[in-house]
């Protein structure tokens, strides 16, 4: 087995098809410009080389690499993803870098094979191009693990949206931690200028951005909203980050009281978007209603987002709660409303009579003109009502998630499968978490409405 080891007559090194020199701190190979790697990138990858076949630790990476620094917890996997991007293997075969689960991560020896340019009959390689080809063009895609094609729509900005975290894990601090995250995902989806995901990075993935690159190109910024809940002196604090991910490089920080006002915390998100070129994001939401920090209104609305029958057991429960205490909280009544439509049997006997039969819309709200849809989709079975509420609930929030699904099933329903799917392919990438548009989506594939 030829293995990573010394190239002959200087210091470099030989990896699979590439020559690394740590003097100069570059990679290369026959024919190809040089890629010149980030000081701790190059240091890593000499600490793995140095080990190759071996299992190196992460506590190891940071001590060898970092001098025993604290750093954040996506430090290490940040300069393994930049390495493994500039360590290509070739096609088809495994990356030159594994991770081994709870253990760390190990460059691995490499087959002689791998260390040299294939070669081959010119007819040959012609011949399998063109079988290549053809799959490529008549293979049906009814898996959503391949990334879609680059879409014509380029957003400006794009953020991604992770949960807020509850490192207590009680059950209390994590109901506070989604609703505030379910609230930030409704004001900054109503910002025009930018695309927010509720997406989730995995730094170990050869693309960690689960394909936004790939779809959007590598000149659309890209930024990572993080949040943490915090108890303060016995009061809930939320410290929030904006980052650039695949550099580290945190631009901006804040925190909320978490028993502030909403329009607090949207002040507070403001001067975020603000920090990536976003001029007066507040205007985004003008003319929308008064909000509060309502957890229970906050977690059944996500609750009722996610779409399966479970979660929308516990977003009712949510809701009723609610209106016990505030009788006449209007969005609550509709999103109640919303959900009975749907999911009647899932709504108690003894509620449905103090359940609102219509939608109450309030001026420059699109979550009412989301409930509105629902009662004329499932309910009235009015599609062209439900298409103009929900024309209206995405002209005020083209990121709402929710709202492209119930479009895509009024599509599905006339009749229209491709927009149908295209419309859920969107909602899937705006909310990964959502698994049940994945099961409609290959429902609707297969089976069209029904």
């Amino acid at each position: 087995m030829a293995v990573a080891g010394k190239a002959e007559g200087d210091g470099s090194a030989q990896i699979g098809t590439w020559v690394f020199d740590p003097a100069s701190k570059t990679l290369c190979r026959i024919g190809e410009d040089p890629i010149r790697l980030e000081d701790k990138v190059s240091a890593l990858l000499e600490l793995l080389h140095a080990r190759v076949g071996e299992v190196v630790s992460r506590d190891e990476i940071v001590t060898a690499v970092w001098d025993g620094r604290a750093v954040s917890e996506q430090t290490v996997p940040v300069a393994i993803s930049k390495l493994r991007k500039a360590l290509a293997s070739p096609e088809g075969a495994k990356p030159y870098i594994e991770t081994v689960p709870k253990r760390g991560y190990r460059l691995r020896p490499t087959s002689g094979a791998e260390s040299a340019p294939a070669r081959g009959p010119l007819w040959v390689l012609g011949a399998v191009a063109v079988l290549l080809l053809a799959v490529g063009l008549f293979w049906s895609r009814d898996d959503l693990s391949v990334t879609p094609p680059v879409a014509a729509e380029k957003p400006g900005i794009i953020l991604t949206l992770k949960d807020i975290r509850a490192p207590s894990g009680t059950d209390a601090d994590v109901r506070r931690a989604i609703a505030l995250s379910e609230l930030a995902s409704y004001y900054l989806s109503r910002v025009p200028e930018v695309l927010v995901i509720r997406h989730w990075w995995n730094f170990d993935a050869p693309d960690p951005t689960g394909g936004i690159f790939t779809r959007y190109g590598e000149d659309t910024p890209v930024y990572l909203i993080k949040g943490t809940l915090i108890d303060e002196g016995g009061s809930p604090l939320v410290l929030l980050s904006l980052s650039v991910p695949l550099k580290e490089e945190v631009i901006w920080s804040g925190a909320f009281d978490a028993d502030g006002s909403a329009e607090s915390y949207f002040t507070l998100l403001a001067s975020m978007i603000e920090k990536v070129g976003v001029p007066n994001p507040m205007v985004a939401r003008a003319g929308a209603p008064a909000l509060n920090v309502d957890q229970n209104f906050w977690h059944g609305r996500y609750m009722a987002q996610l779409s399966n029958r479970g979660a929308v057991q516990n977003a009712v429960a949510d809701l009723t709660h609610l209106l016990v205490e505030k009788p006449d909280h209007v969005m609550a009544q509709n999103s109640l409303a919303a959900l009975a439509a749907r999911w009647p049997d899932l709504v108690p006997s003894d509620l449905v009579p103090n359940v609102p039969a219509t939608v109450t819309v309030l001026e420059g709200d699109h979550l009412s003109a989301v409930d509105e849809a629902s009662v004329y989709l499932f309910r009235e079975k009015d599609n062209a009502r439900a298409q103009q509420a929900l024309e209206r609930a995405l002209t005020l929030a083209p990121g709402d998630h929710y709202a492209l699904s119930l479009l895509a099933e009024a599509q599905a329903s006339e009749g229209d499968i491709k927009s149908a799917l295209e419309n859920y392919e969107k909602a899937m990438r705006l909310a990964p978490f959502a698994r049940a548009y994945g099961a409609r989506y290959d429902a609707i594939q297969k089976h069209g409405a029904n």
